[in-house]
């Protein structure tokens, strides 16, 4: 079990509430608009432009997926060397950044809605589904933040 100070405990709660509720309610919300019928549902069928559009829509869900593991990667080695006065902010700011980054993929459920939902509410409801999935697994927990601690400044280099 890994040792964590009390800030870092603290912020990472914080973050990772937020980070949640941002994940969770958007795609609660969007997805209670679809259903309640107070969002349209595009007549387009998936084909030609508005199929190309879903594909430009998963490819950005999975970039952004790929750039969080990259940055998160290069910020948890570089921890270490922040002053503990701003490791709070830290842990803020890269948790909603990537909170922000996933949710975009429940906006991109609502576009895809207006466009074919008719035709293809399965994949509509998935970009919608991948926001909170996404953050579970890729948003940093306390230990990942922890760990490059335990061995100080250098990451244990």
């Amino acid at each position: 079990m890994i040792e964590a100070p009390e800030h870092l405990r603290t912020a990472c709660r914080q973050a990772r509430l937020v980070g949640l509720a941002l994940c969770l309610g958007t795609p609660i919300l969007i997805g209670a608009l679809i259903l309640s019928g107070l969002v349209p549902a595009g007549n387009h069928p998936p084909e030609g432009t508005y199929l190309q559009v879903g594909h430009l829509f998963t490819g950005l869900v999975f970039f952004s997926a790929a750039w969080v593991l990259w940055r998160r990667g290069a910020v948890l080695k570089a921890f270490p060397e922040v002053p503990v006065s701003l490791q709070t902010g830290v842990v803020l700011r890269e948790t909603l950044i990537y909170a922000a980054l996933f949710e975009l993929s429940s906006l991109y459920g609502l576009v895809y809605w207006l466009l074919v939902g008719a035709h293809a509410a399965r994949h509509v409801f998935g970009f919608i589904v991948l926001s909170p999935l996404l953050f579970l697994a890729f948003a940093p927990r306390l230990r990942h933040w922890a760990k490059p601690l335990e061995s100080g400044p250098g990451g244990g280099k």
